[in-house]
């Protein structure tokens, strides 16, 4: 079970970490927070779309030998890496496969978690899509879905630099020469705003992170053909037309309010109690917020938000 098609990920490698926000333990412990039953992460199943050389996925199937894994990614590169590790590592409880997430159907089987990360902000409609299709169709009755993406309105600021950047290298067809001349635009036109400046102070965070980062990480999420951030409540809408309902944030803190002034948070948590999604985007306009990492399961779960002790 393959699909060989190069891609930009083959060509430049993208640097692949574990992330503690995905991990199934983190996942089953909001589910039960909120009144739900998840499966136990001691025996449960895995499956993570877009998972790159596996970096994420296999310290989980090391750490939950009880557990199965199963990790797709459409670079066929990444794959062959994480498939030697494995190998090394002797895990008889995770496989990988070089796949389409368009060719995942019905059949390949049941989840009861299934994490998406850095994949939805970076492909097409289409695919995004079918991403939330896998969600509502693979996914156990009980299950929870993780998906990550770029969020609005902190997604501007972002999008602004972007944008100045793919126009500088628009001729330049090598990567590394794209990604050399993005950080020297970048500097140049930091350097030449005044310190207290709110466009030079942007630039400015703009170019630490990319010097800060490598390559990989430039290329595939600065300078990639698509990046599309979205406002949380738009992400809720799409995800409801697949039968799937908000949850939480997989950071637990990024739910709270406490950091406001209280008339503030006197009125996000009266907007809680009825419009929790309407809460939430406006939480995301006082931070200006600019990724989300969200928790989705089936929209017939019954949800308790009381938070008991």
């Amino acid at each position: 079970m393959s699909d060989m098609t190069a891609t930009a990920y083959d060509d430049v490698l993208y640097s692949s970490y574990a992330f503690s926000q995905t991990h199934p333990d983190r996942l089953a412990t909001l589910a039960t927070l909120f009144g739900m039953t998840p499966t136990p992460v001691m025996n449960c199943r895995v499956l993570e779309l877009g998972c790159g050389d596996g970096s994420n996925l296999i310290p989980m199937a090391y750490g939950l030998p009880g557990s199965t894994f199963v990790g797709i990614d459409l670079a066929a590169r990444p794959i062959a890496n994480g498939q030697e590790m494995i190998a090394a590592l002797g895990l008889k409880n995770i496989t990988l496969y070089a796949l389409d997430v368009m060719r995942v159907a019905p059949e390949f089987g049941q989840f009861d978690y299934i994490i998406a990360h850095g994949l939805y902000s970076w492909v097409p409609p289409a695919v995004q899509e079918k991403v939330l299709a896998i969600c509502q169709e693979n996914l156990t009755p009980n299950g929870v879905a993780y998906i990550s993406y770029n969020a609005y309105p902190g997604g501007h600021l972002r999008q602004m630099v972007r944008g100045m950047m793919r126009f500088h290298v628009r001729h330049l067809a090598d990567a590394t020469q794209q990604i050399t001349q993005s950080r020297t635009l970048l500097k140049f036109l930091a350097d030449a705003q005044p310190e207290a400046d709110a466009y030079g102070d942007i630039l400015r965070t703009e170019l630490k992170r990319i010097t800060s980062g490598d390559e990989g990480y430039v290329f595939h999420d600065d300078l990639a053909e698509t990046n599309t951030p979205l406002y949380f409540h738009q992400f809720v809408e799409q995800a409801a037309q697949h039968g799937l309902q908000y949850l939480a944030e997989a950071d637990f803190f990024e739910m709270q309010d406490h950091m406001f002034p209280p008339a503030m948070v006197e009125t996000l948590r009266q907007m809680a109690s009825t419009q929790l999604v309407l809460k939430e985007q406006y939480a995301d306009c006082l931070k200006c917020r600019k990724f989300r990492q969200t928790l989705l399961c089936h929209a017939e779960r019954q949800l308790d938000r009381s938070l008991k002790p």
